[in-house]
């Protein structure tokens, strides 16, 4: 009896030794988790990019209508 609750352990640990080896792989592939501190840096770096792409969104915007106003330009001088 013996014999076989040490080869139940022995099944059990050996799943364990194999989990703990795909958990470590998963991390590794996802990157390191971030830690409690991190946390932080991270929401402000989001709100950092937030303000940017709104700021970059605006600038295209203001682009496009400036081109728009260009090729209507050149449209109406084509057509004369």
């Amino acid at each position: 009896m013996k014999d076989i609750e040490n080869y139940k352990l022995s099944g059990v640990h050996e799943a364990l030794q194999r989990l703990d080896r795909a958990v470590g792989r998963l991390e590794s592939a996802a990157g390191k988790p971030p830690r409690a501190g991190d946390t932080a840096a991270l929401e402000q770096k989001l709100a950092d990019l937030r303000v940017q792409h709104g700021s970059l969104k605006e600038t295209a915007g203001r682009v496009a209508g400036r081109l728009d106003d260009a090729i209507g330009r050149l449209s109406g001088m084509l057509e004369e």
